[in-house]
């Protein structure tokens, strides 16, 4: 008799342990602890993790304040008078032709492009870096909850790296270009028109160098950053993989009470493996809603400038086209700092979240 109470006993507790379990199950996220520190993340996310599940195309195009076309048109409008004047420019070297000397031209042409083009890469790359700061600030509150989800979920040594070194070297990388995008262009687009109106004709071609080198460089770092997050994150899978599994044998060898918490603690973890993925597809979304349409507005900057360097080239104005050769060169490495950016968040995001080491 003794030994049927025992066993009554012994089977209430496991009921009455198993309960909080089962309402997990049951209601999901909502139920998870932590909810106040998690939820705006998700709530302000521009699209869902199933808006991008069932159709992704659709989901990235919704993140575009307005269409391509008007992007472009609003592009074009910023240059107007830097269109308008190659334009007459163009015509003036037509009516002109062999007659006279081109090299007042070519350098009024140089000149007065510079000046009218500063303006606008200066509010360009301002734009850039008050992206830069907002992203900072957005990632300085998220990687700490999600580092505290996956130490809640079992994986201390990817919280600890979530929370430590990726958000140290992401804050650290927007700040600095935040603050020296600006003062750089300037110096750039300076030395640029100090060199494209200079006699010595190398002096051009060596100024586009120095542009590409520095893009270069930004790739070949952005893809070595790439290459040690992902090495750290296998390491720390498995070291998370590993104590997970060892305190999963400990308890699972305790009879019935240490079999019911291993099943009641697996339902907590798939809860919490799919918060830390809910999260990682908000994050991402948060950060692409304004990274879309930031480098689509680059690449059209990027194709304006080119369409007026192959303009210079059709004039025959060599100096123009050897400044405009610079001025894109500063546009695409204004594109590579921004895609390095986002490219090591989204990559060190979905290391830390899409992948199981609990």
């Amino acid at each position: 008799m003794s030994g049927k109470k025992y066993r009554g006993l012994l089977a209430g507790l496991v009921f009455l342990a198993a309960m909080p379990f089962g309402t997990v199950r049951a209601f999901a996220l909502e139920s998870l602890p932590g909810r106040e520190l998690w939820q705006p993340y998700l709530t302000q996310s521009a699209q869902g993790a199933a808006d991008f599940a069932r159709d992704p195309v659709s989901a990235l195009l919704s993140l575009l304040p307005g269409s391509p076309v008007q992007l472009l048109v609003d592009t074009l409008h910023s240059y107007a008078d830097l269109l308008l004047f190659l334009l007459l420019l163009t015509a003036l070297s037509f009516l002109i032709g062999d007659a006279a000397d081109g090299t007042l031209l070519d350098l009024a042409a140089a000149g007065g492009c510079g000046v009218l083009i500063w303006g606008d890469l200066l509010t360009l790359a301002q734009s850039i870096g008050e992206r830069m700061d907002s992203w900072r600030l957005f990632l300085t509150g998220f990687l700490p909850v999600c580092g505290a989800v996956l130490t809640a979920g079992g994986e201390g040594n990817a919280g600890a790296v979530a929370s430590g070194f990726l958000l140290s070297v992401l804050a650290l990388l927007a700040q600095g270009i935040a603050l020296c995008i600006r003062p750089l262009l300037q110096s750039y687009l300076a030395i640029s028109m100090a060199c494209c109106i200079h006699t010595q004709t190398g002096l051009p071609e060596a100024c586009r160098m120095s542009g590409q080198l520095l893009r270069k460089s930004i790739s070949a770092g952005g893809k070595l950053f790439a290459l040690l997050l992902g090495v750290q994150r296998v390491i720390t899978l498995q070291l998370d993989h590993t104590t997970s599994r060892l305190g999963q044998m400990l308890t699972g060898s305790v009879p019935v009470i240490g079999q019911a918490l291993s099943g009641a603690a697996d339902t907590v973890l798939a809860g919490l493996q799919l918060l830390k993925s809910s999260l990682g597809i908000a994050a991402l979304a948060i950060l692409g809603a304004e990274f879309v349409p930031l480098y689509l507005g680059l690449l059209f900057h990027l194709a304006v400038l080119s369409g007026c360097r192959l303009l210079c080239s059709f004039a025959g104005i060599d100096r123009c086209q050897a400044l405009f050769a610079c001025l894109t060169e500063a546009v695409r490495c204004m594109a590579a700092v921004t895609a390095l950016f986002f490219s090591l968040t989204m990559v060190g995001v979905a290391l830390m979240t899409m992948m199981n080491g609990g």
